[in-house]
């Protein structure tokens, strides 16, 4: 059962509301209560209006942004590092508060995003290399709570 939701602003196309309903003897009431529900979220705008990833709202985000390049550039670099990794993929619709609160604590613990991991070796050369005393043990640092702001 699918009931239209509008057209998704991000990729223009049409969206609809979609719930399968196992068949049985009480599948029409099932249908019919699936139905009165969309209808009631379309109307109350309680449906998520775009199918559209936390990737593809930063990039027309960042399309339509107005600052200095040196701005800009920080953003992106932010972005690229700490947002798309963690939640580029993810619906829009499905970003709700537990999820950013978990992303803030990831981002309080570790600015690399290592998970802990106090293993890892940060190397200063890229490539191979005999490793010198500047290639050390990784030490988590949390994020500034400006930087996370």
């Amino acid at each position: 059962m699918k009931v239209y939701a509008g057209i998704d602003p991000i990729t223009k196309k049409r969206h609809y509301l979609t719930e399968t309903v196992p068949p049985g003897p009480t599948a029409r009431k099932e249908t019919e209560k699936a139905r009165t529900r969309f209808l009631a979220q379309v109307d109350d705008r309680r449906n998520p209006c775009t199918r559209a990833t936390v990737d593809q709202l930063l990039d027309r985000w960042l399309e339509v942004l107005d600052v200095e390049m040196s701005t800009r550039q920080g953003y992106v670099r932010k972005l690229n590092k700490h947002v798309r990794p963690l939640l580029g993929k993810l619906p829009v619709g499905r970003l709700d508060a537990e999820t950013l609160e978990s992303f803030y604590a990831v981002l309080r613990k570790c600015r690399d995003h290592s998970g802990g991991a106090r293993k890892a070796i940060e190397h200063r050369k890229a490539g191979l290399h005999d490793c010198t005393d500047k290639c050390r043990p990784h030490e988590c640092k949390p994020l500034a709570p400006a930087s996370i702001r």
